[in-house]
């Protein structure tokens, strides 16, 4: 009677091992980079995350017509400059956050006379991190990693 309790406690075990490799229909995550099989963005996809940023951005902050005139060539401009200082590859990782720093500061001052308040001041730089978090989860949304 051990000898079969034995045995078939063995393979209980060992079926219950077997069974959590399976991913239930979806690909394991072992890299969170592009696949392999997808190809790099191209100008069609840009234009059309850009649009959805500039269309997040406008309801966020609830742009007018004049302010979003006025806001996105500063966005734009302190955007253009956070990407020269990321290709430029700093060796000093301090200078490198003091600089990006500087540009955020620049920004927030450019900013002050657009959207009038600091309030809407402080939305506008944090709707960036809310904006990339969309993108992010409608990626893995479509990917089926979420439900």
């Amino acid at each position: 009677m051990k000898k079969i309790t034995f045995i078939v406690l063995t393979i209980l075990i060992s079926l219950s091992t077997f069974s959590q490799q399976r991913h239930l229909g979806r690909p394991p995550m072992i890299d969170r980079g592009r696949p392999m099989d997808q190809p790099p963005l191209d100008e069609k996809r840009r234009e059309k995350i850009e649009m959805f940023k500039v269309q997040f951005f406008t309801e966020k902050l609830n742009l007018t017509k004049t302010e979003a005139e006025q806001f996105w060539p500063v966005y734009n401009e302190a955007k253009k400059n956070i990407d020269e200082l990321v290709k430029s590859r700093m060796a000093d990782e301090i200078q490198f956050e003091e600089n990006v720093l500087a540009i955020k500061k620049k920004l927030k001052n450019d900013l002050k006379p657009i959207l009038k308040s600091d309030e809407r001041v402080n939305q506008a730089l944090k709707i960036e991190r809310d904006f990339f978090k969309a993108i992010r989860g409608e990626m893995m949304r479509r990917r089926g990693f979420r439900s």
